[in-house]
């Protein structure tokens, strides 16, 4: 049976993600929206999906990372008004880190789509 081969990500775009995804899991206590459940639950899933599409990047299958990585960008753009967010800080947060997790995965999509990974 052959063995998935692993590999650290060489782009900074992945390490950026990860660290995204982190904060995302931290940020309802650090920004102190954790009592509002629907911010709380959104930022701990989100988070954890993103770094889980991270782990990803360790394995063969990265080619949807990115796309998968953008949809979460743009949920968490729009998460806010959706959800019913009352927050301010978590507004914030959703809107700052959705529109970097875009960026960094639409670098991605670009940097692929040209040959460069």
């Amino acid at each position: 049976m052959a063995r998935a081969k692993s590999k650290i990500p060489s782009h900074w775009e992945d390490w950026c993600a990860w660290l995204l995804g982190i904060w995302l899991l931290l940020s309802p206590w650090a920004l102190r929206y954790s009592y509002e459940s629907a911010a709380t639950a959104n930022a701990v899933t989100v988070g954890t999906l993103i770094i889980a599409v991270g782990l990803v990047t360790l394995s063969a299958f990265r080619r949807w990372e990115e796309w998968f990585n953008i949809a979460l960008g743009v949920w968490l753009l729009i998460s806010s008004w959706i959800l019913g967010v009352a927050s301010t800080a978590a507004k914030i947060n959703f809107v700052v880190l959705g529109i970097l997790v875009l960026m960094f995965a639409s670098r991605g999509v670009l940097a692929r789509s040209k040959g460069y990974a």
